[in-house]
């Protein structure tokens, strides 16, 4: 199976990367689970293939962190997502 197939293989990855990308900054599981609505074992199974793929990247803090990857493939699947308008410009905003 191809990196592509891989990672747009569920609805529920794309979810995940959409989420990340609205983000714009690490996430916990329980925080992609407020944003997509996904089950938490279903967000695990999903992060575990997405980070196997590069388009994921895990860090582990005081709770185990997800960010989207630099692979190329998820830098441009984010690109035509804000294309289309399924993702907005990300959180760029700063608190007063």
């Amino acid at each position: 199976m191809s990196d592509i197939e891989t990672g747009l293989g569920s609805i529920g990855k794309i979810k995940i990367i959409r989420a990340l990308a609205q983000e714009g900054r690490m996430a916990t599981i329980y925080l992609l689970h407020k944003k997509t609505g996904l089950k938490r074992e279903d967000i695990k199974n999903n992060l575990d293939d997405l980070v196997k793929i590069g388009w994921v990247k895990q860090a582990k803090y005081a709770s185990v962190m997800y960010g989207l990857g630099e692979s190329e493939n998820v830098i441009k699947l984010v690109q035509f997502f804000r294309d289309v308008g399924y993702v907005d410009g990300g959180r760029h905003h700063h608190q007063p």
